[in-house]
């Protein structure tokens, strides 16, 4: 499967996993990306934003949270963003923009095998734990098990 084969592919997936509102786009330089919105329990919006690399599907993609930005944490003492790398957090190193990054899979676990819509559901499930870090101040990885 090609690449163009394969980011028509990602759109079906998502959309006929129920995630249509995140879609992958290309840039006016070539390059793609995934962008969409999700809205959690509490009815909170996020704008997600994941460059999709030159490598993928074999290169594992970077995804961020692009608005809101900053992230703010429990209590408002700290934004996520401040974090960066974070095993408690979930995060790794910011984005270009400042955005937080979240780990979504092991660069050593990444294979081609996995879709977006995979990645978009451990975002959304990263979202719900961080709401519940605002509301309780408990690490997000007391809510969401790093992967075995």
């Amino acid at each position: 499967m090609n690449f163009a084969e394969r980011v028509s592919y990602e759109n079906a997936v998502l959309a006929r996993d129920g995630m249509s509102q995140f879609q992958i786009y290309r840039n006016d330089n070539g390059s793609y990306y995934l962008w969409g919105h999700h809205r959690t329990s509490a009815n909170n919006r996020y704008t997600l934003w994941s460059p999709i690399p030159t490598g993928y599907p074999r290169a594992r993609p970077h995804l961020y949270i692009h608005d809101p930005n900053p992230l703010w944490g429990y209590a408002g003492s700290a934004t996520i963003n401040s974090y960066g790398v974070s095993h408690g957090m979930h995060t790794l190193g910011n984005g270009p923009h400042g955005e937080v990054q979240i780990c979504h899979w092991r660069d050593e676990r990444w294979h081609s095998g996995i879709t977006l819509n995979k990645v978009m559901m451990k975002c959304m499930l990263w979202l719900e734990a961080y709401e519940q870090h605002v509301s309780t101040g408990k690490a997000i990885d007391e809510f969401v098990r790093t992967m075995q």
